[in-house]
């Protein structure tokens, strides 16, 4: 891809994302025309329109655009670390680990920030489990991450069950709605928490970008080159796991954006990580909020479900991939 195809493919993308949340501002259960919109964030006018786009919308706006470029870029350091284009970030055992923190918080504790905090310690403490099981004589085996992946998943997956059975109803409405992912609590002291943890973990990963174009090559390849293998692999697995625990943390499970996304950008950009993960990121936020949008519209007092929707759109996706992959075998 050309410098100049390259750079229209991004602002695209970036304009897609500032449409879609854009037009997010606006539509609701009470609309708001974009004067208004602009005379808010302008701070020329106030009243009850003002405190439903800067203490309702905005937050989980900001959510959703932090969300998809966090599961995003997630992906597409994970499928280049492993070469594997079905890797995404639930396979480090984050999803799995969050929703056992989750339910347990449900179950046992309250406060205000207890499920964030019980989730993301979970997710984090899942995903070592998973490093230390993917860890071969100090070198991370891509195949032996995989397979634990798929056992601590199933451990979480049978903890998660038994708590679950033994939860009262209305526990378990509120965990399963939260499992099925959602931006309706997000407000700005968990969405400024997120971010926190989110944006140094963004620039190590782009940082990153060239040596995962060598590691594309293979391990030996780019040590021959001058990569430090292990510490790449390290580097974006570590923040593949920090920045998808922070959104699963404050928003729950949602499910294919890290797994569709970067193969969007790769079939836009080409499989210089360089290129597909700003796109990446770029497409993934506008997805997330698309996906929130979307489910407000259907439904405004009671919004669908952000993860059923992307799985509804992810799950032939992830079907194409896996046909196209067998193909090519």
């Amino acid at each position: 891809m050309t410098a100049g195809r390259y750079k229209v493919t991004l602002a695209v993308s970036v304009a897609l994302a500032l449409a879609c949340a854009g037009v997010s501002l606006c539509v609701g259960s009470v609309d708001i025309s974009p004067r208004d919109i602009l005379g808010i964030l302008g701070g020329s006018k106030e009243g009850a329109e003002s405190v439903i786009v800067m203490q309702l919308r905005l937050p989980r706006i900001v959510a959703a655009i932090l969300t998809g470029m966090s599961l995003a870029l997630a992906g597409c350091g994970l499928q280049s670390v492993f070469r594997n284009p079905l890797a995404e970030p639930s396979i480090t055992g984050v999803s799995a680990g969050a929703s056992l923190g989750a339910v347990i918080a449900i179950m046992f504790l309250s406060g205000t920030f207890a499920l964030q905090i019980c989730a993301f310690a979970f997710s984090a403490l899942a995903s070592l489990l998973v490093c230390a099981i993917g860890t071969d004589s100090g070198k991370v085996n891509p195949t032996y991450t995989l397979l634990g992946g798929i056992a601590v998943n199933a451990l979480c997956g049978a903890f998660v069950g038994l708590f679950m059975y033994a939860t009262r109803e209305s526990g378990l409405k509120s965990f399963v709605f939260w499992a099925l992912g959602s931006f309706d609590k997000c407000d700005w002291d968990t969405v400024l928490v997120c971010m926190a943890i989110s944006l140094p973990t963004y620039a190590i990963m782009f940082t990153q970008s060239k040596n995962l174009n060598a590691l594309l090559l293979g391990d030996r390849q780019a040590f021959n080159i001058g990569v430090n293998v292990r510490k790449t692999q390290f580097l974006v697995i570590a923040s593949a796991v920090a920045m998808t625990s922070a959104s699963v943390a404050i928003c729950g499970t949602i499910g294919f954006i890290g797994l569709i996304i970067p193969h969007v950008a790769r079939m836009l950009c080409g499989s210089d990580n360089r290129k597909t993960m700003p796109v990446s990121a770029a497409l993934g936020a506008a997805l997330a909020v698309c996906a929130d949008l979307t489910a407000r519209a259907v439904s405004p007092n009671d919004p669908i479900p952000i993860g059923v929707l992307t799985a509804l759109l992810g799950a032939p996706f992830f079907v194409y991939i896996l046909r196209k992959t067998r193909t090519n075998a």
